[in-house]
């Protein structure tokens, strides 16, 4: 695999150039690469979908034939600024965060923001521990890491995530009653999840929590996802991850 390692600025501008570039009032343009599947660019294209962001879709077509990242994996967001400078974000918790906070998807205080990115985390991580131990494990011992995780990992979350929105008022939110990286995050789970080897039965448990289902409606219903989602390539996306992931194992 042909790799190049990319810079993550332009080697000849400076440290102070680069911090302004993230707090310029005027708004930037932005590219995000990743794969034809949703998986981790569904997050950061809901984020600046639902932001308005002049923003390109990039979906990579010579990988694996070539690489060029900053560390050899996507997504990667590519920043323009008004002007003109170009800088790039790698490793997709870093990207959310930093669009998250771009579109006031962070709430509105440091408490509600640390509050949102804790609920957001556990979400992110529910995902990767489905995906590492059941979606790319050996197929001789797939059926039994999914009972794992359906019989211990998944109910956990339930119970822990449905306490923390019954205490924020069952509204569809997980902090104060306005969409946050939280809600997103935990709706791109689900979305994922049925798109997967026995994703039916996960979602299935996941809908006997009304409050974790509220927050999946709740994002759904918001009008400037709606028109991302009716989009082709977002239906591209969830085709192409039906496709691959429900047939995976090694």
């Amino acid at each position: 695999m042909p790799l190049t390692i990319t810079r993550f600025a332009p080697e000849n501008v400076s440290s102070a150039e680069l911090a302004k570039a993230f707090t310029d009032p005027r708004p930037a343009s932005y590219k995000l690469e990743y794969f034809q599947v949703s998986g981790v660019g569904g997050v950061p294209r809901d984020i600046l979908s639902y932001g308005g962001a002049d923003w390109e879709d990039k979906v990579l077509t010579n990988w694996p034939d070539e690489v060029k990242s900053p560390f050899g994996v996507f997504p990667v967001l590519h920043i323009r600024t008004a002007d003109g400078v170009e800088l790039k974000l790698a490793e997709s918790i870093v990207i959310e965060h930093y669009l998250a906070k771009q579109f006031e998807l962070l709430g509105d205080n440091e408490w509600e923001e640390q509050q949102i990115k804790m609920l957001h985390s556990s979400s992110l991580y529910l995902r990767e521990r489905l995906f590492q131990r059941v979606t790319w494990n050996f197929k001789d011992v797939m059926d039994k890491a999914f009972d794992t995780f359906m019989t211990q990992t998944l109910p956990l979350w339930i119970e822990t995530h449905t306490k923390h929105l019954k205490d924020n008022g069952s509204n569809g939110h997980y902090v104060g009653n306005r969409l946050s990286l939280a809600d997103l995050q935990t709706a791109n789970d689900i979305d994922h999840f049925a798109c997967l080897y026995k994703g039916d039965r996960i979602v299935e448990l996941i809908k006997k929590s009304p409050e974790i289902w509220k927050v999946k409606e709740t994002v759904d219903s918001e009008p400037k996802l709606q028109q991302w989602r009716q989009s082709e390539e977002y239906k591209g996306h969830i085709a192409a991850s039906q496709a691959i992931y429900l047939n995976t194992g090694i």
